[in-house]
């Protein structure tokens, strides 16, 4: 998994970011070993470490320092490109095409004033990180590259 592209933003699908509060927003392209399908993972099993989350958890309940809030689902690079949100293979339940890359769209509320420059995305089972990911560069509101990385 490699983060293509992340961005703060006050709003997600479905779900504007409260007061106070924005949006960590990670596009992430996902490729299985080479020549092997695998099973989509779910972003609930994946979180944006920060310092400081787990003061701001104790100051707002919405704040998760477990687990991502949620994701969508799996799309190749041409249904992404082209926004076609229409179809995709389900973030939970999926199978994902052996070698062909996806991306997923992924979120998470932070504070608006959060310290996010040593922030990584941690991957695996919640409570035993297994892959951890500096976030790198992170737009605000920017325009998405989606198939960069």
């Amino acid at each position: 998994m490699r983060i293509a592209h992340a961005e703060l933003s006050p709003d997600a699908p479905e779900s504007p970011a409260p007061q106070g509060l924005t949006h960590i927003q990670l596009i992430l392209k996902v490729t299985s070993t080479p020549g092997r399908p695998m099973k989509a993972p779910h972003p609930k099993n994946w979180v944006v470490k920060y310092d400081g989350c787990k003061a701001a958890q104790q100051t707002r309940t919405l704040i998760a320092c477990g687990g991502m809030d949620d994701g969508s689902k799996y799309y190749t690079g041409e249904q992404i490109r082209n926004e076609d949100y229409s179809t995709g293979i389900h973030n939970q339940f999926g199978d994902l095409k052996a070698d062909t890359p996806y991306w997923i769209i992924a979120w998470q509320l932070v504070p608006e004033k959060a310290d996010l420059s040593r922030a990584q995305l941690y991957e695996g089972v919640i409570g035993v990180p297994d892959n951890c990911i500096p976030l790198g560069t992170i737009s605000q509101d920017g325009a998405k590259s989606p198939t960069a990385g």
